[in-house]
């Protein structure tokens, strides 16, 4: 059985093979992998990711949940989301969310980052979820405040990414600050 998030207007599902194109989609959008610390550079590695988070979400001890963000109604693909566990710290996560451009600045982007707040201290009893952005996607770190998470700190320069050094802003909620009182 497929595992799901239902948020307001979007349904998080997991990955099946059928979203190789999806996938395809997202990584051949360069204004999109701009600023996303994974490498789809040709057909082999979207194909291996997406083999990899078929793989983690059959998995009982699930520590990755790789997911489509879909319109309900149409089973429309809008993005690619995760919320993943860390193998060592098991009570933080990071999360992340990669929308297709006809998605982006509609507010799907806080749906699905308060929905992922709402599962990692709700139904996985997290400490801490954080997500961090390239420090130049502006759209980003203001989605991650909007939703309450605080700025912890920037790593510089500290891995090449594509065309230039990333320096990578932090962001965090600890258990005890979810719910945010202003979201």
């Amino acid at each position: 059985m497929a595992f799901s998030i239902t948020t307001e207007r979007l349904v998080l599902t997991d990955l099946t093979p059928k979203d190789l194109d999806n996938i395809r989609l997202i990584a051949r959008d360069r204004e999109l992998m701009k600023y996303v610390l994974i490498w789809l550079e040709n057909d082999e590695q979207v194909a291996a990711f997406l083999r990899n988070a078929i793989d983690e979400s059959l998995r009982k001890d699930r520590m990755d949940y790789v997911l489509a963000a879909r319109n309900p109604a149409t089973g429309e693909f809008a993005g690619l989301t995760f919320i993943e566990i860390d193998r060592e710290l098991k009570s933080t996560a990071e999360v992340g969310i990669v929308l297709l451009s006809d998605y982006c600045n509609t507010g799907y982007g806080s749906e699905i980052l308060r929905a992922y707040l709402a599962f990692g201290f709700e139904k996985l009893s997290l400490h801490r979820v954080y997500g961090k952005c390239d420090e130049q996607n502006l759209a980003s770190a203001r989605l991650m405040e909007k939703c309450g998470l605080t700025y912890e700190g920037t790593i510089r320069e500290h891995v090449w990414l594509r065309d230039h050094w990333r320096s990578t802003r932090y962001y965090g909620m600890l258990a005890n600050e979810y719910p945010p009182k202003y979201v």
